[in-house]
């Protein structure tokens, strides 16, 4: 027993920032934005920081999924047909769709192709708040029934699918680098039937967590309390804010990231355990470190420089699809496409994923190493 608190301590201790990087960042900084910026203000200064910060946390975000799915899953894209749907099928039906649209000068095709991924990522947002939830409660050994599960679903996609019905309420049209789509024309009510059905399922939730309290003495722990709050403030209309907007793919980013670290230094712990010294290091920079370098260095090929060096070629007619159409292209196809991946390799049915990720993460020795010199 005594070993076993020891055990919860210690990670309690080393997940200290997890909370924080799992939503409770993104919650300070929307404080921060109400109470030092106005909404009125230029965005010019948060846009660039959102940028060069895109290079070393959302670029990576995206790409790590890829690195995932066609190196350390690859065995399953011929073996299981929603790894060959994900993997191959997915990309060419997106590729296909995209170069019919650029070919023929099909504007109203990227504009569904806009209202898809604007779908899709919502969808994705949330399953990841959700996912965020069950693994850092199970890695405190703390379990939910599948009603409890899907009641939280329910709040959760609730709160994802106001924000959908609002940003397409009546009849507008926006614009995404360039790329003109056009809103669905949801009617105003639906959006109360929105709010509702986030009152009840968001009462429900209290209600359940409050009897599970008495029931088995167990409470939601700081992180998974962080990103279930993270997701409100995200997409609530009462939270929104230009400056902060900017921000949350960022944050969202964020979250991902915490637990492709965590799967990876399990994984790369596990296939080092007979190793020593210097042996283990060059094997942790070989297998950890060169994934992120990777995922880094594809991160800025795939939105900055490749998009960008095709946008300046000038192939296609001048301004039919604004300035930048093949930087829209890629963003549209890599945003979609990550959606199909995610959906396959983060289940608890993967078994890589079921060891590895619900597993308190192991410290990288390389970590280990700073904290020393330190």
């Amino acid at each position: 027993m005594a070993a076993a608190q020891t055990e919860i301590s210690q990670q309690d201790s080393f997940f200290s920032w997890e909370a924080f990087l799992l939503g409770g960042f993104s919650i300070l900084v929307c404080l921060a934005c109400w109470t030092f910026t106005d909404k009125g203000d230029s965005v010019n200064t948060i846009s660039q920081l959102a940028f060069g910060l895109a290079f070393i946390v959302n670029h990576p975000h995206f790409l790590s999924s890829y690195c995932l799915l066609y190196r350390d899953f690859r065995k399953n894209i011929f073996q299981k047909f929603s790894y060959f749907w994900a993997a191959v099928l997915a990309p060419l039906t997106l590729a296909g769709g995209l170069f019919y649209a650029l070919s023929t000068l099909q504007g109203f095709v990227l504009g569904y192709f806009v209202t898809t991924m604007y779908f899709l990522v919502g969808w994705h947002y949330t399953k990841q708040v959700f996912g965020c939830i069950i693994v850092t409660s199970a890695r405190r050994k703390m379990y939910f029934s599948n009603f409890e599960r899907q009641l939280l679903l329910a709040n959760l996609f609730s709160i994802w699918a106001l924000s959908f019905v609002r940003g397409n309420t009546g009849t507008f049209s926006g614009n995404f680098y360039g790329v003109t789509y056009s809103s669905l024309n949801f009617p105003p009510q639906l959006t109360m039937i929105m709010y509702a059905s986030i009152a009840l399922t968001g009462l429900a939730v209290l209600f359940f967590g409050i009897k599970k309290y008495i029931v088995q003495g167990q409470v939601l722990n700081s992180s998974a309390i962080a990103a279930y709050a993270a997701l409100y403030v995200w997409y609530l209309p009462a939270f929104a804010h230009k400056s902060f907007a900017y921000l949350i793919p960022l944050f969202h980013s964020l979250q991902y990231l915490v637990f492709v670290w965590s799967f990876k230094t399990n994984q790369v712990e596990a296939r080092t355990l007979h190793l020593k010294g210097s042996e283990k290091r060059a094997a942790w920079v070989q297998q950890f470190v060169s994934f992120m370098f990777v995922a880094t260095f594809l991160g800025a090929i795939s939105f900055e420089f490749l998009p960008n060096w095709l946008d300046s070629l000038k192939v296609l007619p001048d301004g039919f699809f604004g300035q930048t159409p093949f930087l829209a292209s890629f963003l549209l196809f890599i945003n979609i496409h990550h959606y199909f991946i995610d959906n396959v390799i983060w289940r608890s049915s993967n078994e890589e994923v079921k060891k590895y990720l619900f597993a308190p993460p192991s410290e990288c020795p390389i970590v280990k190493t700073f904290k020393k010199s330190a």
